[in-house]
């Protein structure tokens, strides 16, 4: 498995993650229960997800925040 494939497999599970979060929130709040473990657990793990996400995609992040490196005039 290459780590193209980790990172598009990573993504579809951090898509399911929020999603699951979000669904679990609702019913958090439309029930009124205070303390709703799933909820809290789904959400540290799309934390997790997230940071492993970013972190196999930081090179691609940093490259796309510093801009061309052309140096030339784009007038």
């Amino acid at each position: 498995m290459t780590r193209k494939d980790v990172n598009y497999i990573l993504a579809i599970v951090l898509t399911v993650s929020i999603i699951v979060t979000g669904i679990l929130g609702y019913i958090q709040s439309e029930l009124e229960l205070r303390r709703f473990f799933p909820h809290r657990y789904a959400a540290y793990t799309t934390l997790c997800l997230a940071g492993a996400h970013l972190y196999l995609n930081f090179g691609k992040l940093w490259r796309y925040i510093r801009g061309p490196r052309g140096g030339g005039d784009d007038s």
